[in-house]
């Protein structure tokens, strides 16, 4: 009966001592709980104005390199952003563009050349001070190597995005023929009934 008492006092003790340990851990993880995880429209487009800054001498670079007719990215104007929080729950947020890699240089290649199948993204890093943003980390690149097959899949792609895009030129050049067509007869037909 000794030993079930002091097994007794033992576990309550334990249990008291591990209860409040936990207790200020939940209200620590509650506190970092209320964070929001998502940038806000106002925030988001503030840090959208900030990028397109500093994203102009990223895109006038490839630009460059696609006049001289060899390896350029395809930048897309459209960020990922991945907000986290760091000490004091300040917001810090990851934001990434990337495109894909063409070689202009080498022959089968669409209007925008031959998919390399390499894709590449720039990560820039930019945490909110106040209501500034302020850059955390200089910008950096990282790609991703889709390898042989997927490099075939993408100028498959391609291809067929061209052909469905000169389709639609095509019948969008037939309708305004038909139209300034049936235009001129109405004024002709208008012109006869004076």
């Amino acid at each position: 009966m000794k030993n079930f008492k002091i097994l007794s006092a033992v576990a309550l003790a334990a249990a008291l001592f591990f209860s409040q340990g936990l207790s200020n851990a939940v209200a620590r993880d509650l506190q970092h709980a209320r964070a929001q995880k998502d940038l806000t429209p106002a925030l988001q487009h503030s840090l959208e104005d900030k990028l397109s800054e500093v994203a102009d001498p990223y895109f006038n670079q490839q630009d460059d390199l696609k006049s001289k007719k060899g390896k350029y990215l395809d930048l897309q104007m459209k960020f990922e952003y991945l907000p986290t929080y760091g000490p004091h729950n300040q917001l810090v947020v990851s934001c990434k563009m990337g495109g894909v890699e063409y070689d202009l240089s080498k022959p089968g290649g669409t209007s925008k050349g031959l998919a390399t199948g390499v894709l590449k993204y720039l990560v820039f890093t930019y945490a909110l001070e106040g209501k500034n943003w302020v850059q955390v980390a200089k910008p950096k690149w990282e790609s991703q190597d889709l390898g042989v097959a997927g490099a075939q899949k993408m100028r498959e792609g391609l291809a067929k995005g061209e052909k469905r895009k000169a389709a639609i030129e095509k019948t969008m050049q037939t309708r305004q023929a038909a139209s300034a067509a049936a235009a001129a007869a109405q004024k002709a037909a208008d012109r006869s009934s004076h």
